[in-house]
Parts: structure tokens; C-alpha cells; sequence
């Protein structure tokens, strides 16, 4: 039977609901700086769903490097890298980066999103197989499907499923 796409839209009660009954996780608002304490909602709060494990948001030397870039560079990169938004700074990055891991080069990504979007993606193809932990990352997903390989997912954790698809796998 069709639907009418906005009539559906309009017709989705189930985050409305979650948020009613303050269920809803997604999308709290910060009034402070990222920190191990914050000020999340007007009320004090414990960090402990971030991504700053070294403390770096907060780390002086690290903001007053961010406003001399952002006094040098402007706001943004207004381009992809691929384009036009590769900055020295990019270069000299991937320079010291590259010789700290005594390689040729090396390539950053912005999150790790795009790290595991872009990596998967390149390195497998049509004729390749990839065997993944179906608790993986939707990003994992993601570079799987857009390398085109294969795709056999395991139980989570589960050795005895990893190995039955590992014996499926034509030699």
C-alpha cells in the first residue's frame, strides 16, 4: 500500500514519546566548555559519554594553537581535502605523523567515522570478503558496503560464529 511520504513523517509519534517521558538520549546541549565536568541542560554533570580522553578541548597550549589557526586560516577549509582544503598545516601534520610511524606518508581523517568509511571502502573491493562482529559500528557497515565486498556478520563475540564463517569462505 503507498504512503505519503510527509503524511508518514507527520504520522511518527515515537520521539515525541521517548522525549515526554524523558527517555530520549540524543541531542543534550552543553552551556560549558567540553571538560571531564559539565555544565550540560543548566545542570552539573559528569562527562562520561566523550571522546576527549586525553583532555585536549580543554588543554590551554592545544586553544591557543586553535585561535592562532583560526586567526591565520579563518573559520574553515572551504573545500574538501581531495579539492581545495588541504592546509599546510594538514601537510606538516601528516609529515611528523608519517615519520613517527617510520612510513612514506600518511593520510588523516577528520573522525573516525570517516577513518573506518574511507579505509574500508578503499582497501576492499567487488571480489573481497569482509567478516565482521555484528555489534560493529554503523561506520564499519558503511565502508563495507560502500567497497562492495562480501559481507559475513558474526555473533557478537562469539568465537564458534566467527570461525563457521571464516569456514565458509571459498579458498
Amino acid at each position: 500500500e503507498k504512503m505519503d511520504l510527509f503524511k508518514k513523517c507527520d504520522d511518527y509519534t515515537r520521539i515525541d514519546e521517548l522525549k515526554k517521558a524523558d527517555l530520549y538520549p540524543y541531542f543534550h546541549y552543553l552551556t560549558s566548555g567540553q571538560d571531564t565536568v559539565v555544565q550540560m541542560e543548566g545542570k552539573r554533570t559528569i562527562m562520561i559519554g566523550s571522546n576527549n580522553y586525553l583532555g585536549l578541548t580543554s588543554n590551554q597550549e592545544v586553544i591557543d594553537a586553535g585561535i592562532d589557526a583560526l586567526k591565520k586560516y579563518g573559520s574553515g577549509c572551504s573545500g574538501s581535502r581531495f579539492l581545495n582544503g588541504t592546509l599546510d598545516t594538514h601537510m606538516m601534520l601528516e609529515k611528523e605523523l608519517a615519520e613517527f610511524l617510520h612510513k612514506d606518508e600518511c593520510v588523516t581523517f577528520s573522525t573516525g567515522f570517516q577513518s573506518n568509511l574511507g579505509i574500508i571502502s578503499a582497501v576492499a573491493g567487488r571480489n573481497d570478503v569482509i567478516v565482521s562482529d555484528k555489534e560493529n559500528h554503523a561506520s564499519i557497515y558503511d565502508g563495507c558496503k560502500l567497497s562492495y565486498a562480501k559481507l559475513l556478520r558474526y555473533e557478537h563475540n562469539d568465537m564458534e560464529d566467527l570461525e563457521r564463517q571464516l569456514a565458509s569462505i571459498p579458498e
